[in-house]
């Protein structure tokens, strides 16, 4: 009994490049982008900073538009405590001042402005009260 070996065929180029094309041709062809890839990337060291930072900067805006407004608050408050205390004294003393009188006018004007008055043609007259 004759034993038969078996050859190897040896890969050649030409066989991986045959084997390529077939792939090739079998695959699904993609189109290409129409668009066309237009100017350049550039690193601005200045802008990326401030995108960086500006949310801390809008954060910082906000804290410090809102210390002002309490400051505003504060002083406001403050000013009605002296105006409240100066008239409680008034009166334990039985005077009426000129000052009085005058917050009093304040206040009505106060009122006035806020209170907003309007009459259509049809003769209805609507009244707006602010708060």
């Amino acid at each position: 009994m004759a034993a038969k070996k078996k050859k190897k065929k040896k890969k050649t180029n030409d066989d991986k490049e045959t084997k390529k094309e077939e792939e090739e041709k079998t695959k699904i062809k993609r189109h290409k982008s129409t668009t066309l890839v237009r100017g350049t990337a550039t690193f601005d060291n200045n802008k990326r900073v401030d995108f960086v930072t500006g949310f801390r900067k809008r954060k910082n805006t906000r804290r410090k538009k809102a210390a002002t407004e309490f400051e505003k608050k504060l002083k406001e408050e403050r000013r009605e405590a002296k105006m409240n205390k100066r008239r409680t004294f008034r009166e334990m003393l039985g005077l009426k001042a000129d000052d009085d009188q005058e917050e009093e006018e304040e206040e009505e004007k106060k009122e006035e402005k806020k209170r907003e008055e309007k009459a259509y043609a049809s003769g209805v007259s609507v009244v707006i009260e602010g708060l």
